[in-house]
């Protein structure tokens, strides 16, 4: 009676799936289709449906289209040159210089892009630390290398996508490397492979899907970029689909036209993105999850020493250069732009009239977009959890609802923010009243994927025998859920709030796409600081977004040893 009880009351809130999935409908779906209707319709006439070649005349999509393409594809390959050779020091080697690779990669995680920007400004620039460097080498007062050939040049969207996907390379080929590594490599050595022989014709073939993973993600994320493009572009000659969808719809307020943009963009990402799960499987096929070998730990030969440190020093010199530049102007102050720089605290005393309300505006959007996300992700995942245990008691297959519901979740995963901005303006525009309630929705759906993957994660991980003795002891479902398992899923609710926050922190395509009058946000302060060429305020301001994101990430973990 009682297990009945409970098979009732489990397809009873089998209702709360629609929570999530009404939500993604209501913040990603329907906006998302409106933006591409929009552009639909610009290709027919009161006359015809057969008109897209005249409406296509009147845009120049076409080398848009390829100038965004081209510089994905060059950001793709900076990305596995600068990425695979930590991808094999990490994956070949279990040296303590190796593994303090990793902490250093996560720095690109953590830090929005629009700080990115700026650190590359006062890094690369003309007067950039990099340059002085360089000149101070070559002895001479002249620059060493004009930062014009680097800043607002279609290479300097190159370098700073690199900056962020060559993490991404590092990861995915790394892991992948040590999974061939103890599954394949002591056979290998057994028949008598040279280490050469083994990499040519073991490693490297193993580890290809996953390369090819790592560089269609690293042409994704590049392809959907949109402030690093707008802050470090070269005016109309490298210009992208989504820096043209924002001009033609805030700017121009053509709508129909900024939809044909948005189309064309979400064709080629929808592309890409199956590659990039084609390759997924791939991978995922290539060697057995059972094989867990012990590797025997050898030492690191001196030449590959040296190579892992001069590795390490370019590295840091493009991971943690722009970051520190953004640090040390804050703290400096010059009478021109070419005098000598002193210590000063003026940067700090000029921007707490603008700085400290959009603080307040960043950290309340944080908190409710953040808080939103965890609790849909909640749901879902509960709902998930309980229809594939159900499944599992009845010898059947995962249930087509707990399917959809994931679906659902990873759907805004390849969507460009650009674009569902857009779309909120199309479908949404009226409603003058709700655009700040927009934003937050906005931000929770773009971070529900990855606060869905961590809590579902978490959820998974509770010991069945608990739930049993819960039920047992005659706990409901609902009693259950608040009791045993969001209090053994702790950790993975902070962490997933914590990331959540952080993306809302640094985010700013959805607070310019809606264009909400008298609330500026801290990414959106930097932003016009930067438009402006106030450096040394735009400095001040990223010094206190880099700790509010560097908090929502540290601080969810503060607690763990306390957890079950």
């Amino acid at each position: 009676m009682i297990m009945n009880a409970t098979v009732d009351f489990y397809r009873k809130t089998n209702l709360l799936a629609f929570v999530p999935i009404l939500a993604v409908t209501g913040v990603f779906i329907l906006p998302y289709g409106a933006a591409l209707a929009g552009g639909f319709s610009a290709f027919s006439n009161d006359e015809s449906l057969i008109a897209p070649a005249a409406a296509l005349r009147n845009l120049p999509v076409l080398p848009i289209a390829l100038f965004t393409i081209k510089q994905a594809f060059f950001s793709a390959i900076a990305a596995l040159l600068l990425g695979l050779p930590g991808a094999w020091f990490v994956g070949a080697s279990d040296s303590k210089l190796a593994c303090a690779l990793r902490p250093l990669t996560a720095v690109p995680f953590a830090m929005p892009s629009i700080l990115v920007a700026l650190g590359f400004v006062l890094f690369f620039g003309n007067a950039g630390w990099f340059n002085r460097f360089i000149a101070a080498l070559m002895g001479s007062g002249k620059d060493g290398v004009s930062g014009a050939l680097i800043l607002y040049q279609p290479s300097a969207i190159v370098l700073a996508h690199a900056f962020y996907n060559f993490p991404l390379v590092i990861r995915l080929v790394g892991d992948s490397l040590v999974h061939v590594r103890r599954a394949y490599a002591p056979a290998a050595a057994t028949l008598g492979a040279s280490p050469l022989a083994t990499a040519r014709t073991l490693f490297l073939p193993a580890i290809t899907p996953a390369i090819m993973r790592s560089a269609s993600l690293a042409f994704l994320y590049s392809f959907t970029s949109f402030s690093i493009v707008l802050a470090l572009g070269g005016g109309p000659r490298a210009t992208t689909l989504g820096v043209e969808i924002y001009r033609y719809s805030r700017i121009l307020l053509s709508f129909k036209e900024a939809s044909v943009f948005a189309i064309t963009e979400t064709v080629i990402a929808i592309i890409v993105f199956a590659l990039t799960v084609f390759f997924e499987r791939k991978t995922q096929t290539i060697f057995p999850d059972n094989v867990r070998r012990i590797m025997e730990k050898k030492p690191m030969p001196l030449r590959t020493s040296w190579l892992l440190l001069f590795y390490l020093l370019i590295v840091g010199c493009i991971v943690l250069g722009p970051l520190l530049s953004i640090i040390v102007e804050s703290f400096l102050s010059r009478v021109s732009r070419s005098g000598a720089a002193a210590a000063s605290l003026k940067w700090w005393f000029s921007i707490g009239e603008r700085c400290a309300p959009a603080l307040f505006r960043s950290l309340a959007l944080a908190f409710c977009s953040a808080s939103a996300a965890c609790v849909l992700a909640i749901i879902a995942a509960w709902t998930v959890k309980n229809s594939e245990r159900n499944a599992v008691k009845g010898g059947g297959a995962a249930p087509l609802l707990a399917r959809a519901i994931r679906l659902f979740v990873s759907a805004p995963l390849a969507s460009s923010g650009i674009v569902l901005g857009l779309g909120f303006l199309m479908l949404y525009g009226g409603m003058r009243g709700a655009n700040v309630a927009a934003v937050v929705a906005v931000h929770a759906v773009t971070a529900l994927p990855f606060a869905g993957n961590a809590i579902m994660e978490g959820f998974h991980t509770v010991n069945t025998g608990i739930i049993n003795a819960a039920e047992s002891l005659g706990a409901s479902p609902l009693k259950r859920l608040f009791t045993v398992d969001i209090p053994l899923c702790g950790r993975h609710i902070r962490s997933a709030f914590g990331f959540a926050a952080a993306i809302s922190l640094g985010e700013l395509n959805a607070v310019m796409m809606l264009g909400i009058e008298d609330f500026e946000t801290l990414p959106l302060l930097i932003y016009r600081a930067v438009g402006a060429y106030r450096y040394g305020s735009a400095c001040a301001a990223g010094v206190m977004l880099m700790l509010c994101c560097g908090l929502a990430f540290a601080l969810p973990d503060a607690g763990m040893k306390r957890d079950l």
